[in-house]
């Protein structure tokens, strides 16, 4: 076993560094001992005759990283439970009572969700702010979206996106409001009783 400039072990027949991504020396005569004739070159100095040398790779940030502003590290949830409502019932209120339950029920949603995640992860007052201007209604509910798939990432379940759905639903269908009330209602019921 060898180790690379930055001091990751490497398996000896290794061209670039496991880890760091490294470029490994061509040949290393011993070990730490620099080739006879050869000055010993110091990590942070560069060989003569040589010009500008690309830093080492990097690893890329991990697939869908939290969203911006929110706590880093995977902290775990808060232990919050909120109100396990049956989905359907939570659509045939929406649809008897025009809508106005349907507003009831996302301010609610998108205020246990901030609670299970323990800080602001949605924008509740946007439910009111929708009454005026649609476009903040599309907006809670994308932001919605993003704090189930980080439940569900602190969970340890895989989830996509399921934004895009619910809006080519509405404007195609006419239910996609009625299939987010469904989908996110079954996934916060899973979350308070345990279920997965």
């Amino acid at each position: 076993m060898k180790t690379c400039p930055n001091g990751h072990p490497v398996p000896d027949n290794a061209v670039f560094c496991t880890t760091c991504g490294a470029r490994m020396p061509a040949a290393s005569p011993g070990y730490g001992q620099p080739a006879q004739g050869q000055p010993y070159v110091y990590a942070d100095q560069a060989p003569p005759n040589q010009g500008y040398q690309q830093p080492p790779y990097q690893q890329a940030p991990p697939y869908q990283q939290p969203p911006y502003g929110s706590p880093q590290g995977g902290m775990p949830l808060t232990g919050f439970r909120g109100e396990v409502r049956s989905p359907g019932m939570v659509i045939l209120l929406s649809i008897i009572t025009c809508g106005i339950y349907a507003l009831f029920w996302l301010y609610s949603v998108s205020k246990e969700i901030n609670n299970v995640l323990g800080y602001e992860a949605t924008k509740p007052q946007y439910t009111f702010f929708g009454l005026l201007c649609f476009i903040f209604t599309l907006l809670l509910w994308s932001q919605v979206d993003d704090a189930l798939i980080e439940i569900d990432r602190r969970r340890g379940i895989i989830s996509s996106k399921k934004f895009l759905t619910w809006i080519v639903l509405s404007v195609l269908l006419g239910i996609g409001g009625f299939v987010m009330m469904y989908d996110v209602q079954s996934r916060l019921n899973a979350l308070y009783e345990g279920r997965f």
